[in-house]
């Protein structure tokens, strides 16, 4: 191969095969360069992410490989496509397709399985397409687990393990789950049966009721068992659409007024879409605001109040063994988000890949979330209850939230750039949990999850995820004030493309029942709110600087300063006639243990 550097035609080619084929992983191939080219990253890193990436498209790597130092490429060529391999390949061309066992003599960075695919169009330097779309994968084997030793799938490239990597390739080994190949055979068929029941039911696999049914305590059994298999609902009417749309009115106002752009010019945006201030809006649409008079009408909203009530009592929120009391399913609190806004066509905005919330590495690693999905990692997903809230209350995150959601303040629907799910709430996430555990998963590998450890949710791609992604769908259509809820387990993302005719606007209001996990959040959140800082967890932008406009306690509705903590929570939500004496004396325990946390004095 010479060694002339590729021109520009090459490496746009080259950006556009990987697009092709890597739809979902593609910004974050692009991101790498990104920062590869403003010095953030060495070319080491950039050279170790992208072939993780490429494993498994020997294509892509050939086509890759024309961008490396010489010395470099020459060592990819060598491992992966060497004329002894090659040779040892084409040999086994009629061999049915299986494991195959690495010859003892090999290194544990030679090891690969299956057949190579694909030939390279030496004239474009941009590997060609194979014909067929199967996939191989390196299967990494045993390795040695000592500090100083090559330990990562990148052997042959000269890399070494980092520490991190090292801890999670012992954290895989300590809680490897039990029946592995007989559970991950079940599953798969599970999901495919679940797709196909899918197919079947079309849009009324994700239920859709609307609020009065709640009010009037008239939701069909079938809605709430259907909840429990999907992991989400749509609940229309919660905002009257009046109402949503002067609330979207004055959202757009906010943003004209801060951040100086005009949602009718979308080339207003672009100072805001830079380096320099590139958390004023993420790439998704969301955008780091939280103290508008809009987000506060919605979140104290008498009708979204009962909603978020009625969503708490659909979990079992009692620990199994003593039946103890884990959470006040009426006693629902105020977790201050941000909110997305969408503009139709600007590309800038890419939306956001499959994903779950809550927590990342710490799912497998926090004993509270081993204990959580203990049934699943025991190979026994029969007995795994999404539902039940066991030690989510304890988790390594700082707040609980019983379901993520969001209130529509314009109308939209697919292709205008809003939610994706893949709802499948029990399914995917045993896939998610197990998946990291296969043969051809790098040693220290944990699917989605940086190989740095940190972040606080799970990417979901078609690298490891193939399966999952069939059953992705968008929500469906919905109007201004109605509202969609999701497990917080469930994957779900935004659309890459907004190709409708208007903005697509939704605030964020998760329903966040009262322990004493929220209390301790809720305490911090107060306070940062009477300062006029960012939730805790947040970017603290200070973009809401107008003291003018920015939502004042006294501007609360009193159900608005109990939700948010400044004013005390009345005891009578806790009693009904549903409880019998010694429960209503439980209750009334956990909620004194919750206030007392809530309205100590900050340390």
């Amino acid at each position: 191969m010479s060694d002339a550097r590729p021109n520009i035609q090459t490496a746009l080619a080259f950006l556009k095969q990987v697009k092709s084929e890597m739809p979902t992983e593609y910004d974050t191939f692009l991101e790498i360069l990104t920062q590869f080219r403003s010095k953030n990253v060495n070319a080491e890193m950039v050279v170790t992410v992208v072939i993780e990436m490429l494993i498994g498209r020997e294509y892509l790597l050939q086509g890759f490989s024309q961008f490396l130092p010489p010395a470099c490429r020459d060592c990819l060529m060598e491992r992966f496509f060497s004329p002894t391999k090659s040779a040892k390949l084409k040999s086994a061309k009629h061999e049915p397709d299986g494991p195959e066992m690495s010859s003892p003599e090999k290194s544990d960075g030679e090891k690969q399985r299956g057949k190579r695919r694909g030939g390279f169009d030496q004239s474009s330097l941009i590997g060609t397409l194979p014909p067929e779309q199967k996939r191989r994968r390196e299967s990494v084997g045993e390795m040695d687990l000592r500090p100083n030793a090559f330990l990562n799938s990148y052997a042959g490239m000269g890399k070494r393990m980092t520490q991190q990597q090292i801890y999670q390739a012992q954290l895989k080994k300590t809680i490897a789950p039990r029946r592995l190949a007989e559970m991950w055979m079940m599953l798969e068929k599970r999901i495919e049966e679940r797709i196909k029941q899918m197919e079947a039911a079309g849009s009324s696999w994700i239920p859709s009721i609307h609020v009065d049914e709640i009010l009037r305590d008239e939701v069909p059994a079938q809605v709430v068992e259907q909840v429990k298999v999907a992991g989400v609902i749509k609940i229309r009417g919660v905002m009257a659409r009046e109402k949503a749309l002067e609330v979207n009115q004055g959202m757009m106002g906010d943003l004209r007024h801060y951040l100086k752009v005009d949602p009718d010019k979308p080339e207003s945006y672009e100072a805001i879409y830079n380096e320099e201030n590139p958390k004023a809006f993420t790439f998704g649409g969301v955008q780091e605001m939280y103290y508008t008079r809009g987000q506060f009408e919605a979140r104290q909203d008498e009708k979204m109040h009962k909603v978020r009530v009625w969503l708490n009592h659909l979990w079992s929120y009692r620990e199994k063994s003593t039946r103890k009391l884990l959470f006040l399913p009426d006693v629902e609190t105020t977790y201050i988000d941000r909110w997305r806004h969408r503009l139709p066509g600007y590309d800038k905005q890419t939306g956001m890949k499959e994903h779950i919330d809550n927590g990342a590495m710490c799912r497998w690693a926090d004993p509270a979330w081993q204990e959580v999905y203990k049934e699943i990692m025991q190979g026994r997903l029969e007995d795994y209850d999404a539902w039940d809230v066991g030690k989510r209350t304890e988790t390594s995150g700082s707040f609980f939230r019983s379901f993520q959601g969001w209130l529509a303040l314009s109308p939209q629907g697919p292709n205008d750039g809003t939610l994706e799910v893949i709802p499948l709430v029990t399914e995917a996430i045993a896939y998610v949990l197990l998946r990291p555990f296969q043969e051809d998963v790098p040693v220290h590998q944990f699917c989605g999850v940086s190989d740095t450890g940190g972040g606080d949710t799970i990417e979901i791609t078609s690298r490891w995820h193939a399966l999952l992604l069939k059953a992705k769908v968008p929500v469906g259509a919905v109007d201004a004030g109605d509202t969609v809820w999701w497990h917080p387990d469930l994957i779900h993302g935004v659309e890459a493309d907004h190709a409708g005719c208007q903005p697509s606007n939704v605030l964020y209001i998760p329903a966040s029942p009262l322990c004493p996990q929220n209390a301790r959040y809720l305490a911090q959140q107060r306070e940062a709110f009477l300062r006029g800082d960012a939730p805790p967890g947040f970017p603290n932008l200070r973009i809401e600087n107008d003291p003018e406009r920015r939502v004042k306690p006294s501007q609360l509705t009193e159900l608005g300063k109990q939700l948010l903590g400044l004013e005390p929570i009345p005891k009578s939500v806790l009693y009904s006639s549903r409880w019998s004496e010694e429960e209503a004396e439980e209750r009334e325990k956990l909620f004194d243990e919750c206030c007392s946390l809530l309205y100590q004095t900050p340390a």
